[in-house]
Protein backbone atom coordinates (compact mmCIF):
# COMPACT_ATOMS: atom_id res chain seq x y z
CA UNK A 1 0.00 0.00 0.00
CA UNK A 2 2.62 2.52 1.03
CA UNK A 3 4.43 1.77 -2.52
CA UNK A 4 1.37 2.24 -4.45
CA UNK A 5 0.94 5.65 -2.38
CA UNK A 6 4.39 6.74 -3.36
CA UNK A 7 3.66 5.74 -7.16
CA UNK A 8 0.82 7.84 -7.24
CA UNK A 9 2.57 10.98 -5.38
CA UNK A 10 5.40 10.59 -7.29
CA UNK A 11 3.10 11.59 -10.69
CA UNK A 12 0.82 13.43 -8.68
CA UNK A 13 2.61 15.88 -6.47
CA UNK A 14 6.56 15.98 -7.70
CA UNK A 15 6.14 18.60 -9.45
CA UNK A 16 3.92 21.53 -8.96
CA UNK A 17 3.75 25.51 -10.44
CA UNK A 18 1.38 28.37 -8.86
CA UNK A 19 0.78 31.50 -11.35
CA UNK A 20 -0.93 34.61 -11.53
CA UNK A 21 -1.42 37.12 -13.89
CA UNK A 22 -2.47 40.51 -12.18
CA UNK A 23 -0.64 43.09 -12.02
CA UNK A 24 0.38 46.01 -9.84
CA UNK A 25 3.18 48.48 -9.76
CA UNK A 26 5.84 48.04 -7.22
CA UNK A 27 6.85 50.70 -4.97
CA UNK A 28 9.79 49.34 -3.46
CA UNK A 29 10.78 48.81 0.06
CA UNK A 30 10.27 51.75 2.59
CA UNK A 31 11.88 52.10 5.99
CA UNK A 32 10.98 53.21 9.54
CA UNK A 33 13.09 55.91 11.32
CA UNK A 34 13.16 57.63 14.54
CA UNK A 35 14.81 61.17 13.26
CA UNK A 36 11.91 62.61 15.88
CA UNK A 37 13.20 61.02 18.76
CA UNK A 38 16.49 62.82 17.90
CA UNK A 39 18.33 60.96 15.63
CA UNK A 40 20.51 62.69 12.97
CA UNK A 41 18.29 64.05 10.29
CA UNK A 42 21.62 64.38 7.77
CA UNK A 43 22.64 60.83 8.76
CA UNK A 44 19.26 59.39 8.86
CA UNK A 45 18.53 60.99 4.87
CA UNK A 46 21.98 59.44 3.57
CA UNK A 47 21.78 56.30 4.64
CA UNK A 48 18.03 56.26 3.20
CA UNK A 49 19.40 57.76 -0.04
CA UNK A 50 22.40 55.02 0.01
CA UNK A 51 19.56 52.27 0.18
CA UNK A 52 17.56 53.48 -2.30
CA UNK A 53 14.71 53.86 -0.05
CA UNK A 54 12.04 55.97 -1.46
CA UNK A 55 9.54 56.61 1.55
CA UNK A 56 10.22 56.85 5.45
CA UNK A 57 8.03 56.16 8.74
CA UNK A 58 8.67 58.51 11.51
CA UNK A 59 6.58 60.27 14.56
CA UNK A 60 5.74 64.00 14.75
CA UNK A 61 4.85 63.24 18.62
CA UNK A 62 2.17 65.44 20.39
CA UNK A 63 4.46 65.89 23.11
CA UNK A 64 7.00 67.72 21.27
CA UNK A 65 4.28 69.70 19.31
CA UNK A 66 2.45 71.07 21.96
CA UNK A 67 5.06 71.44 25.18
CA UNK A 68 2.90 74.14 27.10
CA UNK A 69 -0.61 73.99 26.72
CA UNK A 70 -2.18 75.83 23.66
CA UNK A 71 0.93 76.81 21.86
CA UNK A 72 1.95 74.60 19.10
CA UNK A 73 5.45 75.25 17.19
CA UNK A 74 7.43 72.52 15.38
CA UNK A 75 10.48 72.13 17.27
CA UNK A 76 13.62 70.50 14.99
CA UNK A 77 13.42 67.10 15.60
CA UNK A 78 9.58 67.03 14.32
CA UNK A 79 10.95 68.46 11.32
CA UNK A 80 12.10 66.09 9.53
CA UNK A 81 10.04 65.93 6.85
CA UNK A 82 11.63 68.63 5.37
CA UNK A 83 14.89 66.53 5.41
CA UNK A 84 13.41 63.76 3.21
CA UNK A 85 11.50 65.70 0.75
CA UNK A 86 15.39 67.60 0.26
CA UNK A 87 16.52 64.34 -0.20
CA UNK A 88 13.89 62.76 -2.54
CA UNK A 89 12.04 60.76 0.09
CA UNK A 90 8.53 60.50 0.45
CA UNK A 91 7.01 60.82 4.19
CA UNK A 92 4.43 59.02 6.27
CA UNK A 93 4.13 60.50 9.48
CA UNK A 94 2.68 58.63 12.34
CA UNK A 95 0.51 61.47 14.53
CA UNK A 96 1.56 59.77 18.09
CA UNK A 97 1.60 59.89 21.04
CA UNK A 98 0.14 61.05 24.45
CA UNK A 99 0.93 64.35 25.72
CA UNK A 100 0.80 64.58 29.95
CA UNK A 101 0.85 68.01 30.16
CA UNK A 102 -3.06 67.60 30.50
CA UNK A 103 -4.68 65.36 33.31
CA UNK A 104 -6.28 62.94 31.11
CA UNK A 105 -3.30 61.63 29.20
CA UNK A 106 -1.32 61.12 32.89
CA UNK A 107 -1.19 57.20 33.98
CA UNK A 108 -1.65 55.93 36.97
CA UNK A 109 1.38 53.85 38.30
CA UNK A 110 -0.90 50.94 38.30
CA UNK A 111 -1.65 51.47 34.24
CA UNK A 112 2.35 51.93 33.98
CA UNK A 113 3.03 48.77 36.03
CA UNK A 114 0.68 47.05 33.80
CA UNK A 115 2.62 47.73 31.00
CA UNK A 116 1.87 50.87 29.89
CA UNK A 117 4.00 53.03 28.49
CA UNK A 118 4.35 56.97 30.51
CA UNK A 119 3.25 59.01 27.23
CA UNK A 120 0.95 56.57 25.57
CA UNK A 121 -2.54 57.49 27.17
CA UNK A 122 -5.13 57.22 23.91
CA UNK A 123 -7.90 60.17 23.75
CA UNK A 124 -10.81 58.89 24.27
CA UNK A 125 -13.99 60.32 25.12
CA UNK A 126 -16.00 58.79 28.07
CA UNK A 127 -19.45 59.20 27.75
CA UNK A 128 -19.98 61.32 31.12
CA UNK A 129 -20.92 64.60 30.56
CA UNK A 130 -20.59 65.48 33.79
CA UNK A 131 -16.33 65.25 33.22
CA UNK A 132 -14.63 67.32 30.88
CA UNK A 133 -10.76 66.26 31.23
CA UNK A 134 -11.77 63.49 28.98
CA UNK A 135 -13.04 66.44 26.58
CA UNK A 136 -10.58 68.37 27.05
CA UNK A 137 -7.64 65.66 26.09
CA UNK A 138 -9.41 64.78 22.99
CA UNK A 139 -9.83 67.88 21.27
CA UNK A 140 -6.56 68.86 21.81
CA UNK A 141 -5.29 66.14 20.09
CA UNK A 142 -7.31 66.96 16.93
CA UNK A 143 -5.78 70.38 17.59
CA UNK A 144 -2.85 69.17 17.22
CA UNK A 145 -3.41 66.96 14.47
CA UNK A 146 -4.94 70.13 12.74
CA UNK A 147 -1.66 72.34 13.23
CA UNK A 148 0.43 69.05 11.73
CA UNK A 149 -1.95 68.59 8.50
CA UNK A 150 -2.21 72.32 8.03
CA UNK A 151 1.77 73.01 8.43
CA UNK A 152 2.14 69.63 6.20
CA UNK A 153 -0.42 70.49 3.46
CA UNK A 154 1.06 69.02 0.32
CA UNK A 155 4.04 67.97 1.55
CA UNK A 156 3.87 64.46 2.39
CA UNK A 157 2.56 61.15 1.56
CA UNK A 158 0.62 59.97 4.28
CA UNK A 159 -0.68 59.62 8.21
CA UNK A 160 -1.10 56.94 10.20
CA UNK A 161 -3.07 57.39 13.33
CA UNK A 162 -1.55 56.40 16.38
CA UNK A 163 0.62 53.34 16.53
CA UNK A 164 -0.59 49.46 17.73
CA UNK A 165 -3.47 50.62 19.49
CA UNK A 166 -4.78 46.94 20.05
CA UNK A 167 -1.69 46.41 22.65
CA UNK A 168 -1.51 47.69 26.00
CA UNK A 169 2.12 49.46 25.47
CA UNK A 170 0.85 51.50 23.40
CA UNK A 171 -2.60 51.87 24.50
CA UNK A 172 -2.16 52.73 28.39
CA UNK A 173 -5.29 53.13 29.01
CA UNK A 174 -6.91 49.91 27.17
CA UNK A 175 -9.15 52.07 24.98
CA UNK A 176 -11.32 49.80 22.75
CA UNK A 177 -11.61 49.17 18.84
CA UNK A 178 -14.88 51.74 18.97
CA UNK A 179 -12.94 54.29 21.27
CA UNK A 180 -10.40 54.19 18.09
CA UNK A 181 -12.81 54.34 15.46
CA UNK A 182 -14.39 57.58 17.00
CA UNK A 183 -10.73 58.89 17.51
CA UNK A 184 -9.90 57.98 13.83
CA UNK A 185 -13.28 59.81 12.31
CA UNK A 186 -12.37 63.03 14.50
CA UNK A 187 -8.75 62.94 12.54
CA UNK A 188 -9.71 62.06 9.75
CA UNK A 189 -12.53 64.52 9.04
CA UNK A 190 -9.79 66.94 10.21
CA UNK A 191 -7.01 66.27 8.40
CA UNK A 192 -8.88 66.12 4.77
CA UNK A 193 -10.23 69.38 5.41
CA UNK A 194 -6.67 70.49 5.38
CA UNK A 195 -5.31 68.26 2.81
CA UNK A 196 -7.84 66.56 0.59
CA UNK A 197 -5.64 64.45 -1.18
CA UNK A 198 -3.04 62.94 1.45
CA UNK A 199 -3.90 59.22 2.57
CA UNK A 200 -5.14 58.68 6.14
CA UNK A 201 -4.08 55.13 7.31
CA UNK A 202 -5.99 53.41 10.08
CA UNK A 203 -5.24 51.07 12.48
CA UNK A 204 -1.43 50.15 12.67
CA UNK A 205 -2.20 47.09 14.20
CA UNK A 206 0.36 45.33 15.94
CA UNK A 207 -1.46 41.68 16.16
CA UNK A 208 -5.12 41.82 17.35
CA UNK A 209 -7.87 41.47 14.38
CA UNK A 210 -10.17 41.32 17.44
CA UNK A 211 -9.53 45.33 17.62
CA UNK A 212 -9.60 45.14 13.99
CA UNK A 213 -13.38 44.02 13.64
CA UNK A 214 -14.33 46.32 16.68
CA UNK A 215 -13.22 49.29 15.19
CA UNK A 216 -14.57 48.03 11.90
CA UNK A 217 -18.14 47.45 13.64
CA UNK A 218 -17.98 50.88 14.86
CA UNK A 219 -17.26 52.40 11.16
CA UNK A 220 -13.99 53.07 11.10
CA UNK A 221 -13.63 52.07 7.47
CA UNK A 222 -15.70 55.11 6.39
CA UNK A 223 -12.50 57.01 7.66
CA UNK A 224 -9.53 55.95 6.87
CA UNK A 225 -7.92 55.29 3.18
CA UNK A 226 -6.46 52.28 3.73
CA UNK A 227 -5.92 49.50 6.71
CA UNK A 228 -2.02 50.08 7.88
CA UNK A 229 -0.81 46.19 10.13
CA UNK A 230 2.52 45.00 11.17
CA UNK A 231 3.68 41.68 11.50
CA UNK A 232 6.91 39.86 12.86
CA UNK A 233 7.76 36.27 12.47
CA UNK A 234 10.87 36.20 14.44
CA UNK A 235 12.84 33.42 12.62
CA UNK A 236 10.46 32.30 10.34
CA UNK A 237 10.80 32.88 6.78
CA UNK A 238 8.36 34.36 4.87
CA UNK A 239 7.04 31.93 2.92
CA UNK A 240 5.95 29.82 6.12
CA UNK A 241 3.76 32.30 7.50
CA UNK A 242 3.56 36.07 5.64
CA UNK A 243 0.73 35.14 3.02
CA UNK A 244 -1.07 34.31 6.09
CA UNK A 245 -1.00 36.72 8.72
CA UNK A 246 -1.64 39.71 5.70
CA UNK A 247 -4.42 37.71 4.73
CA UNK A 248 -5.67 37.36 7.70
CA UNK A 249 -5.93 40.82 8.10
CA UNK A 250 -7.71 41.59 5.17
CA UNK A 251 -10.23 39.27 6.29
CA UNK A 252 -12.09 41.27 8.89
CA UNK A 253 -12.36 44.26 6.43
CA UNK A 254 -13.81 42.54 3.54
CA UNK A 255 -15.92 41.41 6.54
CA UNK A 256 -16.97 44.97 5.95
CA UNK A 257 -17.43 45.12 2.82
CA UNK A 258 -13.92 46.74 2.01
CA UNK A 259 -12.20 44.18 -0.59
CA UNK A 260 -10.33 46.69 -2.59
CA UNK A 261 -9.28 48.86 0.44
CA UNK A 262 -5.23 49.25 0.35
CA UNK A 263 -3.67 47.26 3.37
CA UNK A 264 -0.39 49.29 3.90
CA UNK A 265 2.01 47.03 6.20
CA UNK A 266 3.72 49.83 8.07
CA UNK A 267 6.14 47.44 10.33
CA UNK A 268 7.91 44.32 9.26
CA UNK A 269 11.21 42.88 10.06
CA UNK A 270 13.57 40.53 11.25
CA UNK A 271 16.12 41.09 14.35
CA UNK A 272 19.64 39.80 14.47
CA UNK A 273 19.18 38.31 18.01
CA UNK A 274 16.89 35.84 15.77
CA UNK A 275 18.60 35.38 12.37
CA UNK A 276 22.44 36.21 11.21
CA UNK A 277 22.51 39.63 8.67
CA UNK A 278 22.54 37.22 5.29
CA UNK A 279 19.85 35.60 6.56
CA UNK A 280 17.77 39.13 7.41
CA UNK A 281 18.90 40.78 4.03
CA UNK A 282 17.34 37.72 2.56
CA UNK A 283 13.84 37.47 4.51
CA UNK A 284 13.29 41.18 4.02
CA UNK A 285 13.81 41.24 -0.04
CA UNK A 286 11.78 38.06 0.10
CA UNK A 287 8.97 38.97 2.11
CA UNK A 288 8.85 42.19 -0.01
CA UNK A 289 8.12 40.13 -2.99
CA UNK A 290 5.06 37.95 -1.23
CA UNK A 291 3.58 41.47 -0.11
CA UNK A 292 3.61 42.04 -3.78
CA UNK A 293 2.09 39.33 -4.36
CA UNK A 294 -0.68 39.71 -1.64
CA UNK A 295 -1.57 42.97 -3.81
CA UNK A 296 -2.01 41.61 -7.03
CA UNK A 297 -4.09 38.52 -5.53
CA UNK A 298 -6.35 41.11 -4.74
CA UNK A 299 -5.64 44.15 -7.08
CA UNK A 300 -5.04 46.32 -4.45
CA UNK A 301 -2.28 48.94 -3.32
CA UNK A 302 -0.30 49.46 -0.40
CA UNK A 303 3.11 50.44 0.63
CA UNK A 304 6.06 48.16 2.47
CA UNK A 305 7.95 49.39 5.37
CA UNK A 306 10.70 47.43 6.71
CA UNK A 307 11.16 48.22 10.36
CA UNK A 308 14.06 49.64 10.85
CA UNK A 309 16.64 51.18 8.80
CA UNK A 310 19.04 51.29 12.18
CA UNK A 311 19.56 49.46 15.27
CA UNK A 312 18.11 51.25 18.43
CA UNK A 313 21.44 51.01 20.39
CA UNK A 314 24.98 49.66 19.74
CA UNK A 315 25.28 46.32 20.33
CA UNK A 316 27.21 43.76 20.11
CA UNK A 317 28.58 40.84 17.66
CA UNK A 318 26.78 38.63 20.30
CA UNK A 319 22.63 39.27 20.64
CA UNK A 320 20.33 38.01 23.47
CA UNK A 321 16.54 37.97 23.24
CA UNK A 322 16.44 41.02 25.24
CA UNK A 323 18.49 42.74 22.10
CA UNK A 324 15.33 42.11 19.69
CA UNK A 325 14.21 46.19 19.12
CA UNK A 326 17.79 47.18 19.29
CA UNK A 327 18.56 44.78 16.51
CA UNK A 328 16.26 45.36 13.55
CA UNK A 329 18.38 47.80 11.14
CA UNK A 330 19.60 47.97 7.63
CA UNK A 331 22.13 49.69 9.34
CA UNK A 332 24.05 49.40 12.47
CA UNK A 333 23.77 51.83 14.88
CA UNK A 334 26.57 54.11 14.00
CA UNK A 335 25.68 53.68 10.27
CA UNK A 336 27.77 50.90 9.51
CA UNK A 337 25.88 48.93 6.75
CA UNK A 338 24.53 45.46 7.16
CA UNK A 339 24.42 43.04 4.19
CA UNK A 340 20.39 43.98 4.45
CA UNK A 341 21.00 47.78 3.33
CA UNK A 342 22.54 46.40 0.09
CA UNK A 343 19.89 43.70 -0.45
CA UNK A 344 16.95 46.25 -0.07
CA UNK A 345 18.77 49.09 -2.04
CA UNK A 346 19.14 45.75 -5.31
CA UNK A 347 15.52 45.49 -4.69
CA UNK A 348 14.51 48.93 -5.12
CA UNK A 349 17.01 49.68 -7.80
CA UNK A 350 16.02 46.51 -9.77
CA UNK A 351 11.80 46.09 -9.40
CA UNK A 352 10.62 49.92 -8.14
CA UNK A 353 8.40 50.82 -10.83
CA UNK A 354 8.33 47.73 -12.82
CA UNK A 355 5.02 45.92 -12.06
CA UNK A 356 4.75 42.18 -10.67
CA UNK A 357 3.31 40.31 -13.60
CA UNK A 358 4.15 36.51 -12.07
CA UNK A 359 4.99 34.90 -9.18
CA UNK A 360 5.78 30.92 -10.22
CA UNK A 361 6.61 28.34 -7.35
CA UNK A 362 8.26 24.95 -8.23
CA UNK A 363 7.73 22.72 -5.78
CA UNK A 364 10.85 20.38 -5.90
CA UNK A 365 11.79 17.01 -4.12
CA UNK A 366 9.15 14.21 -3.15
CA UNK A 367 9.23 14.00 0.84
CA UNK A 368 9.57 17.32 2.65
CA UNK A 369 9.40 18.75 -0.54
CA UNK A 370 10.87 22.64 -0.70
CA UNK A 371 10.47 25.27 -3.40
CA UNK A 372 11.89 27.65 -6.21
CA UNK A 373 10.34 30.87 -6.90
CA UNK A 374 10.72 33.21 -9.86
CA UNK A 375 9.18 36.64 -9.94
CA UNK A 376 8.46 38.78 -12.72
CA UNK A 377 8.78 42.37 -12.37
CA UNK A 378 8.49 44.43 -16.21
CA UNK A 379 8.14 47.57 -17.26
CA UNK A 380 8.90 49.49 -20.83
CA UNK A 381 10.26 46.35 -22.55
CA UNK A 382 12.64 45.32 -19.55
CA UNK A 383 11.85 42.84 -17.58
CA UNK A 384 13.86 41.90 -14.25
CA UNK A 385 13.05 38.10 -12.81
CA UNK A 386 14.16 37.46 -9.33
CA UNK A 387 14.75 33.62 -8.44
CA UNK A 388 15.48 32.05 -5.32
CA UNK A 389 15.22 28.75 -3.06
CA UNK A 390 14.91 27.23 0.00
CA UNK A 391 17.74 25.72 -0.26
CA UNK A 392 20.30 25.43 -3.47
CA UNK A 393 18.66 24.13 -6.35
CA UNK A 394 20.91 23.98 -9.91
CA UNK A 395 17.27 25.00 -12.17
CA UNK A 396 17.66 24.64 -15.95
CA UNK A 397 16.28 27.95 -17.22
CA UNK A 398 15.45 29.06 -21.49
CA UNK A 399 16.55 32.94 -21.28
CA UNK A 400 15.23 34.86 -24.33
CA UNK A 401 17.61 35.76 -26.94
CA UNK A 402 18.87 39.22 -25.58
CA UNK A 403 21.65 40.77 -24.26
CA UNK A 404 21.26 39.70 -20.39
CA UNK A 405 23.16 40.27 -17.27
CA UNK A 406 22.62 38.75 -14.00
CA UNK A 407 23.31 40.08 -10.62
CA UNK A 408 22.98 38.78 -6.88
CA UNK A 409 21.27 40.02 -4.02
CA UNK A 410 24.03 42.51 -3.24
CA UNK A 411 23.91 44.23 -6.70
CA UNK A 412 27.26 42.46 -7.70
CA UNK A 413 27.54 41.20 -11.21
CA UNK A 414 27.69 37.34 -11.26
CA UNK A 415 27.43 37.21 -14.99
CA UNK A 416 27.44 39.85 -17.95
CA UNK A 417 26.34 39.72 -21.65
CA UNK A 418 24.92 36.72 -21.36
CA UNK A 419 22.95 35.10 -24.36
CA UNK A 420 20.21 33.29 -24.59
CA UNK A 421 18.94 29.99 -24.79
CA UNK A 422 18.96 27.15 -21.59
CA UNK A 423 20.76 28.68 -18.82
CA UNK A 424 22.13 26.95 -15.71
CA UNK A 425 21.37 29.15 -12.58
CA UNK A 426 22.11 27.90 -9.10
CA UNK A 427 19.45 29.20 -7.30
CA UNK A 428 19.81 29.67 -3.38
CA UNK A 429 18.14 31.56 -0.66
CA UNK A 430 19.51 34.71 -1.56
CA UNK A 431 17.69 35.79 -4.28
CA UNK A 432 19.47 36.73 -7.94
CA UNK A 433 18.03 38.81 -10.32
CA UNK A 434 18.29 38.18 -13.82
CA UNK A 435 17.58 41.47 -16.27
CA UNK A 436 16.66 40.95 -20.07
CA UNK A 437 14.03 42.45 -22.85
CA UNK A 438 10.12 40.85 -21.86
CA UNK A 439 10.23 38.07 -22.74
CA UNK A 440 9.08 35.07 -20.31
CA UNK A 441 11.69 32.35 -18.61
CA UNK A 442 11.33 29.09 -17.96
CA UNK A 443 12.42 27.59 -14.83
CA UNK A 444 11.86 24.38 -14.78
CA UNK A 445 13.48 21.46 -13.48
CA UNK A 446 14.69 18.65 -16.45
CA UNK A 447 13.72 15.67 -16.02
CA UNK A 448 16.76 14.02 -14.95
CA UNK A 449 16.39 16.46 -11.76
CA UNK A 450 13.27 15.56 -10.97
CA UNK A 451 13.37 11.54 -11.05
CA UNK A 452 16.71 12.28 -9.11
CA UNK A 453 15.12 14.74 -6.85
CA UNK A 454 12.29 11.80 -6.29
CA UNK A 455 14.72 8.77 -5.44
CA UNK A 456 16.99 11.11 -3.25
CA UNK A 457 13.57 11.35 -0.50
CA UNK A 458 12.31 7.78 -1.52
CA UNK A 459 16.02 6.07 -0.12
CA UNK A 460 15.57 8.58 2.19
CA UNK A 461 12.09 7.47 3.21
CA UNK A 462 13.14 4.13 3.42
CA UNK A 463 16.56 4.39 5.33
CA UNK A 464 14.60 6.09 7.79
CA UNK A 465 11.82 3.05 8.19
CA UNK A 466 9.14 5.11 6.80
CA UNK A 467 9.40 7.81 9.60
CA UNK A 468 7.94 11.00 8.77
CA UNK A 469 5.24 9.51 5.94
CA UNK A 470 2.34 11.33 6.20
CA UNK A 471 -1.00 9.16 4.97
Amino acid sequence: MKTQKILFLFFAILFTVSVFSVSVQAEGIGACTHMAQGRSQELTCSASVNANIPIVRDEVHWWTVEPVKGQLSFPERARWTESATENGIKSLVVLSYGNPIYEFGQPTQAELDAGGFRDCVMPVRDGNPETTADDEYFDAYIRYIDFVSKSLAGKVEAYEIWNEPDIKGFNTRDASGTDYAELLKAAYTTIKSNDPDVTVLGGAIALHTEFIDEMMKAGAGEYMDGLSVHYYLTKNAPEKRARERLDKYRDVIVKYGYDKMPVWVTETGWANCNVDEQTQAQYIVRNAIFYDEFLIDYGIDGQYFTYELQDSSITSDVLGGEEYENSLGLYKNDFTPKVSSYSVKTFNSMVAGKKLTSLEQTKYGFFYQKSAYTATYEQSGQTVYVIWAESHLNMDITLPDTQITIYDMQGNVIEENVSGGVKRIGATASPIYIVCNSDPVNNEQTFIQKVASFFKHIFKVIANGFKGWKK
